[in-house]
């Protein structure tokens, strides 16, 4: 214990001294930078947006030391992620407090929303060479997103084709796994076409935690002066074991996932005039298996699940479990914008429509007839849909060193009444490359169907749900100069008719519920350095985060579960031009405790200091690399009673090849 507290006082001391080092040596700057970035529905230079929007750009992506998504937000970002299992196997997010249903993931501005529950947000089919950054936009952003960010919203931006580039990239490490990664650039002037794909496997850092995955990503982008024409088709397959993932009682579950999308995009950059179509087709099928059926586990036989010649799967003594869960879900949409830039400043006005269907055997309303799947034993007999509208308004205004956007979102849903969320973003611009800033705004929810239809292994959905609500407020200031940049902020979110599932005394059963009132506050540091050598780059950030009501006549699973502490230091440095490290350190405490099994003791959660680690050495088109996760051997718990692996080592090779 006191090497632990050692440990977490020479960070804190660290991360303060290199911000006095920064602030002290570093010259004040004359240019700002110039990503467009969407906090609204009006883009915007970085340093004018009146939010906390964090970027992650190509350098922090591609040097990190996993290529995972979630742990590149995990890694370098404020973003609470939750992780079951390493890698993406199954990754919920928080922004600020947040549940992971309330967080919402897009791809090149689509969102990847999952009616069915928030835990598939983050089947995405990309890893990191893939992307060109990550934009995470921290607070409420339904005014631009619509339902579902409600806390906040992660934008994942893909790279384009740059040349005839390509690679491949084979990686081995511990427990068995692999990872094998190729991409081909074919580029021209005007566009061109990428490819990607990826497949890997591991046996697992302990029984039933084994896990393989395949994915495939394909875009093409071509540009006739000022029109330029996008689309995209991607593809994922995920197996993993899930032990006690959902269940304690029944600890030998399994999942298995398949996520595809497709998406085409044609937008005009005119000076005055600039427009955008989209449309997009998302199906994600899901079979969760509560009693693993493979080889060593349990088998099929005669409408029962056995293990062994007599361990028959069962509720109860008397309640025998004879199929596994299966929903597919389908969501197609268009999202049409225009925006105009005018004397009285600028106006933009969009329309996104969406259709959402699941097919189920255990959400939904039972279907007269069932369904076949094609090569699976359960059909579905239930179903459900619904159809939403959403309708953007925005102005923008900046007068001499004032900047002000405010707007609204009218929402009008099949199974709810409707819904607004206005809001307003105020900046101002001081000298020296100083901007204090403010915000406020409402956003939304709607149940997901797990929400509202669950019935099996001791929760019980609820068709009485309602949307949940939220109010937010946000005050910061930034500052930038050409070699380090600091913002630093507070916020406070009230929230009304949040939608938890909860546990009263007394009572076996986990029942989901609109709670009546929860507000949470919050502080907020990010500190991103740059050497003037111009081969190092590093940052700070740092957040602490409280709720107004602390105790509760019953136990929470998610809304009163949330990060307290959160202290992120990352670091990148080149050598002599062949070497790259890179080091990530983070510590978490968590506010709320968890049910051990079996003693049904209240336990709090670890506060790891966790420390990654990567070495790169490039020998002419060969890279060869070296990486650990969680390099301290620290205990990981982020969700009750399910263990994350300790020290996992790994090293591999990357070939490059064309310009």
């Amino acid at each position: 214990m006191r090497l632990i507290r050692t440990l977490r006082s020479s960070l804190f001391a660290l991360m303060m001294a290199l911000s006095a080092v920064g602030l002290a040596q570093q010259p004040a700057s004359r240019s700002l930078d110039t990503v467009q970035v969407t906090a609204t529905r009006i883009t915007s230079p970085l340093p004018r947006t009146a939010r906390h929007l964090q970027v992650l750009d190509t350098l922090q992506v591609r040097t990190a030391p996993r290529p995972e998504v979630s742990e590149l937000l995990r890694t370098a970002t404020l973003v609470d992620v939750r992780q079951r299992g390493p890698f993406d196997a199954q990754t919920d997010l928080g922004i600020r407090g947040g549940t992971f249903d309330q967080a919402l993931v897009l791809v090149d501005g689509i969102p990847m929303t999952d009616p069915q529950t928030g835990h598939h947000l983050m089947n995405l089919p990309l890893l990191g060479d893939g992307i060109e950054r990550i934009e995470v936009l921290y607070g409420g952003a339904a005014r631009t997103f619509g339902a579902g960010a409600m806390t906040g919203a992660i934008n994942v931006v893909t790279r384009e084709p740059m040349g005839r580039k390509g690679s491949f990239q084979v990686e081995g490490g511990e427990y068995g796994a692999y990872l094998l990664r190729a991409s081909q650039d074919l580029g021209g002037p005007n566009g061109g076409v990428r490819l990607s794909a990826f497949h890997g496997s591991h046996d697992g850092y302990m029984p039933n935690s084994d896990m393989d995955r395949t994915g495939a990503h394909i875009s093409a982008l071509h540009r006739f002066r000022r029109i330029e024409v996008k689309g995209q088709l991607a593809g994922l397959h995920r197996r993993f074991g899930a032990q006690n993932y959902y269940s304690s009682l029944y600890p030998d579950q399994q999942e298995v996932i398949g996520s595809y999308f497709a998406a085409a995009e044609v937008r005009n950059n005119a000076a005055l005039w600039k427009w955008q179509v989209k449309a997009y087709h998302r199906r994600h099928d899901d079979q969760f298996q509560l009693f693993r059926e493979s080889e060593g586990y349990y088998r099929y036989a005669d409408g029962f699940f056995i293990r062994g010649t007599a361990d028959t799967a069962r509720f109860t003594p008397t309640f025998f479990y004879t199929f596994h869960n299966r929903h597919r879900t389908q969501v197609t949409g268009t999202d049409a914008g225009v925006q105009r830039r005018w004397k009285a400043g600028t106006t933009a006005l969009a329309a996104h429509a969406r259709w959402e269907r699941i097919l189920s055997n255990v959400l939904g309303e039972p279907l007269e007839d069932p369904i076949e799947a094609p090569g699976a034993r359960e059909a579905f007999t239930r179903e459900a849909q619904r159809q939403n509208l959403a309708i953007h308004l925005d102005h923008r205004v900046e007068l001499g060193r004032w900047g002000v956007d405010v707007g609204v979102l009218l929402n009008t849903n099949s199974d709810f009444a409707p819904e607004w969320a206005p809001g307003f973003d105020l900046y101002h611009r001081w000298s020296g490359g100083h901007v204090t800033y403010a915000n406020a705004g409402r956003a939304f929810r709607f149940p997901t169907w797990t929400d509202l239809y669950y019935t099996r292994g001791g929760a019980q959905g609820s068709k009485d749900l309602q949307p949940e609500h939220a109010q937010h407020l946000e005050l910061g200031h930034r500052m930038h100069r050409d070699r380090w940049s600091l913002v630093v902020c507070g916020w406070r979110r009230m929230g009304d008719d949040l939608i938890d599932w909860v546990r009263l005394p007394g009572d076996p059963v986990t029942r989901a519920t609109n709670l009546t009132k929860v507000d949470l506050n919050g502080l907020e540091l990010q500190f991103d350095v740059k050497p003037g050598a111009g081969k190092g780059r590093g940052g700070v950030l740092y957040s602490y985060q409280w709720s107004d009501q602390q105790d509760f006549p019953f136990t929470s699973l998610y809304v009163l579960d949330h990060l307290e502490h959160n202290a992120v230091l990352w670091w990148v440095q080149r050598v002599a031009e062949r070497w790259m490290f890179r080091t990530d350190l983070s510590w978490r405490s968590r506010y709320g405790t968890y049910t051990s099994f079996p003693d049904g003791k209240a336990m709090a959660y670890p506060a790891p200091l966790r420390l990654d680690l990567r070495i790169d050495r490039t020998i002419g088109r060969f890279t060869l690399h070296v990486g650990a996760t969680n390099l301290l051997d620290a205990e990981q718990v982020d969700r009750g009673n399910v263990l994350l692996p300790g020290r996992w080592l790994t090293a591999g090779v990357r070939v490059d090849w064309g310009r």
